[in-house]
C-alpha cells in the first residue's frame, strides 16, 4: 500500500497544475498527502478490524474526521461527517485510489476482488465504482504473485476495459475526471507501460487529470511489480506523521506486507561469529519506526549494507559478504522507541573495527542516514584520502 501513498504525495502538487510531460521532480516542499493517502490507511484498519462493512464504515469515518481538509469529494465529505451510514451509489475513483490494503491483505485473486467489493461498496455502490476497485485490487494482486503478464488481459477480459490505447494516444485529451471509467483504465496503461516503479508514477502524472488518484492507482500496482529505491521510500516517510504510522506498523506487526517491506530472505547472510554488546540511546517516534521496519535492499555495488526487521529487532549485513555486522532490539517506550543497546560483530574475519565509540556512531549513521534518510553526521573525518576510502569502502552511497 506504501506505492499508492508515494503516488499520491507526488501528484499533490499536479492536481490543480496538470502537467503533460514526464520530467518533473519527485518531491519537493509543496508535497503532501491528500485523501487517497488517508483513506488507504483507513483501509488497512479496517481489515485488520476483520474486513466487514461495518469496519469499513468505522474506518472511513474515523479517519476522514480526523483529517477533516485532506480533500474529499463533497459527497464523501458530507457522508463523513453525517451519522448516514448508507452508500450513496458513487462511480468515483475513491474507490479505487483506496483498495491497495485488500490485495495485500488476501490470499486469493478471488478474496482480493470480495474485500475489494466489500470495500467500495459502503460508499461507491454504483456498479463502476464496484468495478474499478476490483479491477484495481486484482492487478495489484496479480503483480504480487508475479502473475504480471496475465494483469492486461485479466482486466480486459473480466472488467471490459480497454487497455490498448498507449499513454501518447490518450494524453493529448485526457482532461480532470473523477469516474472510475476514465481513471483506472488509463491508471492501468500506465504502469503496463512503466520500466519500473519512478516511470510508473511519472507515466500516471503525466497524463494530466487527477494526478494523485491518477499516481496513486498506478503506484499501488507498480509498488507489486518493482521495487522502490531507497530515496523514495526515505522521502515519503518524511511527509507521514505519527498517526498514518501507527497503522502501517499494525499492518507490519500483524504480519501482513507491501511492496517496500525488505523480508529476511531478499539477499544473503550469515549470524555472528563473536558478538559484542555496547550500550547506547536512540529514540525514536512512530514514523521512524514504521520506516526502518521496511529494510534497507541493495540495488547496487555501491550500496554496501542489506538491512532488515524481524521479531523486534533491526539487522545490518554487509551486501557484499551478507556477514552480520549490527543487531538491535527496538522496544516500546513511554515517548515512542528506544534502541538501548546495540550488538556488534567481533570476529576479526569479518569485522576489523574494535572501537565501540566509532561502532556506535556507525550505527547511528545507518538508522538516521540510511534507513531513515536525515541529513546526520558523518562518523568518519575526511582530513585525509584514507578516511575517504574507509567512508566509501563502509558505506558507499550512503555519503
Amino acid at each position: 500500500m506504501l506505492g499508492a501513498i508515494i503516488g499520491d504525495i507526488v501528484g499533490s502538487v499536479y492536481e490543480w497544475d496538470n502537467i503533460k510531460i514526464k520530467e518533473f521532480p519527485l518531491f519537493t516542499t509543496k508535497c503532501f498527502f491528500t485523501d487517497d493517502s488517508v483513506m488507504t490507511i483507513a483501509v488497512a484498519e479496517a481489515l485488520l478490524n476483520g474486513g466487514t462493512s461495518d469496519d469499513f464504515i468505522d474506518s472511513f469515518k474515523k479517519f476522514g474526521r480526523m483529517y477533516p481538509n485532506a480533500g474529499y469529494g463533497g459527497k464523501f465529505y458530507k457522508w463523513v461527517f453525517s451519522d448516514d451510514r448508507e452508500p450513496y451509489n458513487s462511480w468515483g475513483n475513491g474507490s479505487a485510489m483506496r483498495v491497495a490494503p485488500c490485495a495485500w491483505f488476501a490470499g486469493s485473486l478471488e478474496e482480493a476482488e470480495r474485500f475489494a467489493e466489500v470495500s467500495a461498496a459502503v460508499t461507491h455502490n454504483h456498479p463502476e465504482g464496484i468495478k474499478g476497485a476490483k479491477a484495481t485490487a486484482a492487478a495489484i494482486f496479480l503483480a504480487r504473485i508475479n502473475r504480471i503478464d496475465e494483469i492486461k488481459s485479466y482486466i480486459e477480459d473480466t472488467y471490459g476495459y480497454d487497455l490498448n490505447r498507449t499513454l501518447d494516444e490518450i494524453r493529448p485529451d485526457y482532461m480532470f475526471n473523477e469516474s472510475c471509467q476514465e481513471t483506472v483504465p488509463e491508471a492501468i496503461i500506465a504502469y503496463l507501460e512503466a520500466k519500473d516503479f519512478e516511470d510508473a508514477v511519472r507515466n500516471a502524472i503525466s497524463l494530466g487529470g487527477d494526478s494523485d488518484t491518477l499516481a496513486a492507482i498506478t503506484g499501488s500496482i507498480a509498488e507489486a511489480a518493482h521495487r522502490i529505491d531507497i530515496y523514495t521510500i526515505n522521502r515519503t516517510f518524511h511527509f507521514l506523521d505519527d498517526k498514518i504510522s501507527s497503522v502501517i506498523n499494525a499492518w507490519l506487526d500483524r504480519g501482513y506486507s507491501n511492496g517496500a517491506f525488505v523480508s529476511k530472505n531478499r539477499w544473503k547472510h550469515t549470524d555472528f561469529l563473536k558478538p559484542h554488546t555496547i550500550k547506547t540511546e536512540i529514540r525514536l517516534n512512530e514514523t521512524n519506526y514504521a520506516r526502518i521496519k521496511h529494510g534497507l535492499l541493495p540495488a547496487g555495488m555501491e550500496d554496501k549494507w542489506f538491512a532488515y526487521f524481524d521479531d523486534g529487532r533491526i539487522h545490518f549485513h554487509r551486501s557484499w559478504t551478507g556477514n552480520k555486522i549490527y543487531e538491535a532490539a527496538i522496544i516500546k517506550s513511554d515517548t515512542g522507541y528506544l534502541i538501548s543497546e546495540i550488538i556488534v560483530e567481533r570476529d576479526p574475519d569479518n569485522y576489523k573495527c574494535v572501537d565501540d565509540i566509532e561502532d556506535i556512531r556507525s550505527f547511528h549513521f545507518l538508522i538516521g542516514r540510511g534507513l531513515l534518510g536525515y541529513n546526520i553526521e558523518f562518523p568518519h573525518d575526511f582530513g585525509n584520502d584514507n578516511d575517504i576510502l574507509k567512508g566509501w569502502s563502509n558505506f558507499g552511497n550512503m555519503i
